[in-house]
């Protein structure tokens, strides 16, 4: 994930946004974030969306890599779905960007992808959790 300020619109009103700023100290874009699962309910149950992020650091490891810490799964959960499209689900899901934005009574979630899974959701409401996360393969 880059470590630079991103653009989610009307953040404020995403209950559960502030933990997520306090967990990475900034508002990720989650590039290179990997989507994990998508839950898709119908009626009235709400669709559920995992992105395993994490803080990318300028120190390099050993192994010649970006040191990755602050691994976490964030959850955003969607109310009242409105509107579903995606493409590209595969093995690893790779997001160039994740964003939320409001237009009209709906918010959409945006996933853009670099691999895999691309599209938008909308519903009436989102909320987000988050849950530290480790790694199968390390950071």
């Amino acid at each position: 994930m880059s470590t630079y300020q991103r653009i989610i619109t009307d953040i404020e009103a995403i209950p559960g946004w502030a933990d997520v700023i306090d967990w990475f100290d900034y508002s990720p874009d989650f590039h290179d974030a990997e989507v994990v699962d998508i839950d898709l309910r119908r009626d009235s149950e709400p669709l559920v969306v995992r992105v395993h992020g994490w803080r990318t650091n300028s120190d390099i490891t050993e192994s010649g890599h970006f040191r990755l810490d602050r691994h976490v799964l964030v959850t955003f959960t969607i109310q009242d779905t409105k509107n579903v499209k995606l493409n590209g689900w595969n093995h690893q899901n790779v997001l160039s960007e994740l964003s939320v934005d409001r237009e009209g009574g709906s918010y959409i979630l945006r996933l853009r992808e670099i691999y895999g899974a691309d599209g938008e959701i909308a519903g009436t409401h989102v909320s987000v959790t988050i849950v530290p996360f480790i790694p199968k393969y390390g950071s």
